[in-house]
């Protein structure tokens, strides 16, 4: 129940924010989601008992946002991060071995938030209007669609684990049924609400978001069993963290914009 409650607040939350925020209310709401993101990935961070610098994270992840908008090369603003974090560490307090692996899992977190993230702006809006928007809410229902497809089909029909080491309860069952939905949906979408969008490229986004959305999830997956939890944080009823809540779509959106940007202009 807790799970469905938040799922009807939040949802409606997203898609008017998709569909009314401008350029930079929408960013900057990306940016506090980011964030949110970045103190939970901390947290995941100490449960493995690595000293990381979340002081570092957090100036890091703005600046390359704020980089980002402003058109800045992204190799520029990688090796600027990068320099950074490594004078940062040199006079960080601990062993030289706990401040490097505590570099390393600062600059990870930092990129793996920031740059997998800031696609969902650049889908909004720079592949022109409406498309953009439409575009946008499309990956975010076939991905969300999918995971509640996973999730039942996995508990009716699950049989063969997906991959047990890291997430037990995934099937392979479960993975189709999850994919199957998203294409569904997004067609549905297309045939009566977005019927500009060329529907091959609609089918294509629709099975790149929700393959590569799954494995999103999978890797969160990872990051949670390494550090011995269940959940990135428990702000969401029902759903445990921020993180736990985009993990799937940080894979998408970046996916989903390569091919836009390639294949359709």
């Amino acid at each position: 129940m807790k799970r469905i409650i938040s799922a009807l607040i939040i949802g409606p939350c997203v898609f008017l924010a998709i569909l009314y925020a401008g350029p930079k209310l929408f960013l900057a709401g990306s940016t506090v989601v980011g964030l949110a993101c970045l103190v939970e990935f901390s947290r995941l961070i100490r449960a493995m008992k690595l000293s990381n610098l979340p002081a570092f994270t957090y100036l890091a992840f703005l600046f390359i946002i704020v980089a980002l908008e402003r058109n800045l090369p992204a190799p520029a603003i990688l090796a600027f991060v990068i320099m950074t974090g490594l004078l940062t560490a040199l006079w960080r307090p601990g062993e030289l071995k706990e401040r490097l692996l505590g570099l390393m899992a600062d600059l990870f977190g930092t990129v793996y938030i920031s740059f997998l993230l800031y696609p969902a702006y650049l889908i909004r809006f720079t592949t022109g209007q409406p498309n953009g928007l439409h575009w946008l809410i499309l990956i975010v229902v076939v991905v969300w669609t999918g995971d509640s497809a996973a999730l039942a089909g996995g508990k009716m029909f699950g049989k063969h684990p997906f991959a047990p080491k890291i997430s037990p309860k995934k099937t392979n069952e479960g993975a189709v049924a999850g994919l199957s939905a998203g294409i569904v949906a997004a067609f549905l979408l297309q045939h009566f609400f977005f019927t500009q969008l060329p529907l091959p490229h609609v089918l294509a986004v629709a099975l790149l978001a929700g393959a590569l959305g799954q494995l999103g999830d999978l890797v969160e997956s990872m990051l949670k069993r390494a550090a011995g939890v269940k959940d990135s944080s428990h702000i969401i009823p029902g759903h445990g963290g921020v993180l736990d809540r985009i993990d799937s779509l940080l894979f998408a959106f970046p996916a989903a914009y390569l091919y836009l940007l390639i294949f359709h202009g």
